[in-house]
């Protein structure tokens, strides 16, 4: 499970974001806690969400982004609605945020299931909730939920990268990059924090498995030439298990590539598959890696809709167009 803190604003524009999918069926209004002077009204609006919290933080001045607005997400449909507020929830109480004003909205427009939480920052008394290491809290807090245990799973994962068959030491440490893991220097970091000091003397360098090689360049031959580089690499890791990470500098396109075969164990430098230059001809571009981002604008117009705390209601008969997410290869700029 992933939490993500989402842009601060000064505003609360994360409410209107939240609260637009809400009235177009997108997502659904799981909680809405502490927000006390609003039980009286019949009809709650987005505004009345937002009016609220920035009175809560008008009682500090000094914090000109007062807004919290954090993502939790699950792999897939691996958590409901209702497992992950009740993960949203837990978190907020474990970050400091149990008595703070706040909602919990579940959104179902996108591949992973995942819920927003908007609140504030400063509390009924002017005071800032702690924001101190709040990243790696985060990170803590989430593991702690769902009952990971850190040295358990690093250890794991360890053992899990030594059973590849790879050439060099980079590929190696590549493997674990791949896992989330940062290596720096023989330093093993995930979560904030470094879980342990390696001894790559005892990596074995086997080498990959050639046959296999031979394989994975009739794949790209036939696959490619139907894909663009994006499309493809996802192609490749989703329906072959098998997963490209390409090499750039500056910003500037790759120059390399390296080619993780999940499915049989084998890390090969992409060359040996297929030069990088023909893998860009069969995908019909020399220039694939040049992507674009486009920023969205999040609306902070008044909402006429009302909101409702979301009932235990069948997902698959309420759930509304899902959004293609824009893909894009991974990259690594070692």
């Amino acid at each position: 499970m992933i939490v993500k803190f989402l842009k601060a604003s000064a505003d609360f524009r994360g409410v209107f974001y939240n609260m637009d999918k809400v009235g177009t069926g997108k997502a659904e209004l799981m909680a809405a806690v502490n927000f006390d002077a609003l039980d009286g009204l019949n009809e709650i609006k987005p505004t009345d969400y937002l009016n609220y919290l920035q009175a809560i933080s008008s009682n500090n001045k000094a914090i000109s982004k007062p807004q919290l607005h954090v993502a939790i997400s699950t792999f897939g449909r691996d958590h409901d609605k209702q497992a992950l507020t009740d993960v949203a929830e837990r978190w907020l109480e474990k970050m400091g945020y149990a008595r703070q004003p706040y909602f919990v909205v579940f959104h179902k427009d996108t591949e992973n299931n995942h819920v927003h939480i908007v609140s504030s920052r400063v509390d009924y008394d002017g005071r800032k909730i702690s924001s101190d290491y709040e990243r790696v809290r985060a990170v803590r807090a989430i593991n702690e939920i769902m009952g990971l245990d850190e040295y358990r799973s690093w250890q794991h994962d360890l053992e899990k990268a030594k059973a590849y068959r790879v050439s060099t030491l980079p590929q190696f440490k590549l493997l674990l990059e791949c896992m989330g893991y940062k290596v720096s220097g023989n330093a093993l970091i995930k979560y904030g924090k470094k879980l342990a000091t390696l001894d790559f003397d005892n990596v074995k360098l086997t080498g990959p498995e050639q046959h296999r090689a031979t394989q994975l360049e009739a794949i790209f031959n036939k696959y490619a030439p139907q894909h663009d580089l994006p499309g493809f690499t996802d192609y490749m890791k989703t329906k072959m298990g098998v997963e490209l990470v390409m090499h750039s500098k500056d910003g500037k396109p790759a120059y390399g590539y390296t080619v993780i075969d999940h499915a049989q164990k084998n890390a090969y430098k992409g060359s040996e598959i297929m030069p990088l230059k023909q893998l860009m001809l069969l995908l019909g571009s020399t220039n694939a890696l040049q992507q674009t981002s486009s920023a969205t604008s999040q609306k902070s117009n008044d909402s006429n809709f009302t909101v409702n705390i979301s009932k235990d209601v069948d997902d698959d008969q309420i759930h509304g167009p899902r959004r293609r997410r824009k893909k894009k290869a991974r990259t690594n700029t070692r």
